[in-house]
């Protein structure tokens, strides 16, 4: 019995032995087949360029298939643009209303990164089977997914959007602010005022943008709120002085020159400075774009004058810049322009230049001080405020002295759109100049120190001439553009003479506005200065 019982538990364990092997192998196999499945499948997958979007897919209404984040997110912004025209009504309770459009206020997808990042990795991340199936309807073109989104604006942009909508229909906060009353310093307190709830207002907005957004403009109903002004005139207590003070003339004629003279002047208007505080003149009123108020006027480009965002702020820079040496505050960034300007005498002037050349000076008082931009009749003023803590018998005076003068010789030739024959002097020589700026100190009329506190080098400029070039036949045009190209005006000469038959050029004369050989005109005074107000504007 024993025997039989042992043989039987012997079979029993070769044949659990041997099912468990079968086990075994049909395991094996299974992995075998699904490791080979999952290879097939990997590098289907990696056929696909990981960073590019597949075909058939969309991001909202856009169509992104074949291209990558970039170029996606790109589309998306461009295809948002249709919407950016339509018109927004707001709406407050008591009746006022306004308008803006969605593209002011910063219309765009909520999330569009993470969207577009989800539409570049569809199909190639997660399950390998599911992604291959989508792979694979990618390719016979029968794949369809659109990736939804959200449409927002932003608190950030429509901040000022907002309360612009209602323009002059809201009672804004006005802040304290500092004038001359005759000669008397006058603190003018601060109005609480009114303004656009722009966290609310916004969230209706948004909410109107909802999954069901039909793709037009709508009317919503704006909140307001409250508020006091930022500036009250306990901050500017410490203001009972003019400190200094200093005019230029610029012409208010309605030119982009003149608007970005006017609004560089109200961004630095109302600034106030803490003891120790550096503040710089572009900072204040960069960007030079058209949505800050500027525009394109003439500037200086080395030795040229050119079209560009902007043109005229040095005015701005430069008249400030008197005003804080008559304050005798710190200035600690300071360059003259690279030519001569009309508006000031040489070694007053102060350039500006995106973030290359800069006006820059610290508050070197124990309190702080507050700047006053003024317009009126074509000029431009800033008055410096602050607790004057100097002798009241003390005055200044600022001279400029030429140190030398070198008048370039030969022309500059520039191709114009007249007919040939024209030919005329745009803008006359300009003298290269050295010039250094003096500082005299006086008490009670008294001369007690001059000192020199900068040093200035002004290029020169050629005269410049005109050349018409225009004609009915090409050739000759052709043939006059490239005697100016040889800036030879023996050849111009006689290059218009062989094109028109005649021995002379049509001389038409200089154009409006030519600068004179030092380029300086009167017209900017100082509290210590006069002025006999004839001076003109150079354009720059």
């Amino acid at each position: 019995m024993g025997n039989k019982r042992r043989r039987r538990r012997r079979r029993l364990r070769r044949s659990e032995a041997k099912a468990i092997f079968r086990l075994i192998q049909v395991a094996f196999c299974a992995l075998v087949v699904i490791l080979c499945v999952q290879f097939f499948l990997h590098r289907y997958i990696r056929k696909f360029d990981e960073r590019i979007i597949i075909q058939g897919v969309s991001v909202g209404n856009t169509d992104v298939s074949g291209l990558n984040a970039k170029k996606a997110k790109e589309k998306v912004k461009e295809e948002l643009s249709a919407y950016a025209d339509e018109k927004m009504e707001l709406s407050l309770e008591d009746g006022r209303k306004g308008e803006t459009t969605l593209g002011e206020l910063g219309f765009t997808v909520k999330g569009l990164d993470a969207v577009i990042q989800e539409a570049v990795d569809y199909g190639k991340k997660g399950n390998a089977l599911s992604c291959y199936r989508i792979l694979k309807r990618a390719q016979k073109n029968k794949n369809e997914k659109v990736f939804e989104v959200s449409y927002q604006v932003s608190e950030k942009a429509a901040g000022k959007v907002l309360n612009a909508a209602f323009s002059d229909q809201l009672n804004l906060p006005e802040n304290a602010r500092v004038t001359l009353d005759g000669n008397d310093v006058k603190v003018i307190e601060e109005k609480p005022g009114e303004v656009v709830d722009t966290k609310k207002t916004v969230k209706s907005i948004n909410k109107f943008l909802g999954s069901d957004w039909n793709g037009k403009g709508g009317t919503i109903k704006a909140a307001l709120t409250y508020t006091d002004p930022e500036v009250t005139k306990k901050d500017l207590k410490d203001m009972t002085d003019l400190l200094g003070s200093y005019t230029t003339y610029y012409g208010s004629d309605g030119s982009g020159r003149s608007q970005n003279i006017e609004s560089g002047a109200d961004h630095i208007n109302g600034a106030i400075i803490k003891p120790g505080e550096e503040f710089s003149a572009n900072e204040a009123m960069e960007p030079y774009t058209e949505e800050n108020g500027f525009t394109e006027a003439a500037s200086y480009e080395d030795d040229k004058v050119v079209q560009s965002m902007g043109g005229g702020i040095c005015q701005v820079s430069t008249t400030l810049y008197n005003a804080v040496l008559y304050s005798e505050l710190e200035v600690t960034q300071r360059s003259p322009h690279t030519m001569l300007v009309s508006y000031v005498q040489p070694s007053q002037d102060a350039a500006i230049a995106d973030d290359v050349l800069d006006l820059r000076f610290k508050n070197n008082l124990e309190t702080p001080v507050y700047i006053e931009g003024v317009l009126a009749d074509g000029n431009i003023t800033f008055n410096i405020y602050g607790k004057d803590t100097r002798d009241s018998g003390r005055t200044l005076e600022f001279v400029s002295e030429t140190t030398g003068t070198d008048l370039p010789d030969g022309k500059r030739f520039i191709a114009t759109d007249d007919s040939i024959g024209n030919y005329y002097t745009l803008s006359q020589a300009q003298a290269a100049v050295s010039a250094q700026l003096w500082k005299v100190v006086y008490v009670d009329g008294e001369e007690v120190s001059r000192d020199v506190i900068n040093n200035s080098q002004y290029v020169p400029s050629k005269e410049t001439v005109a050349v018409g070039t225009a004609s009915a036949n090409e050739a000759d045009t052709e043939k006059m553009n490239q005697a100016i190209l040889s800036q030879d005006e023996s050849q111009i000469m006689n290059m218009i003479q062989q094109l028109t038959g005649t021995g002379n050029a049509s001389q038409t004369g200089e154009s409006d506005g030519a600068a004179d050989t030092n380029g300086i005109a009167d017209g900017a005074a100082g509290t210590n200065g006069t002025t006999d107000g004839t001076g003109t504007a150079d354009g720059v």
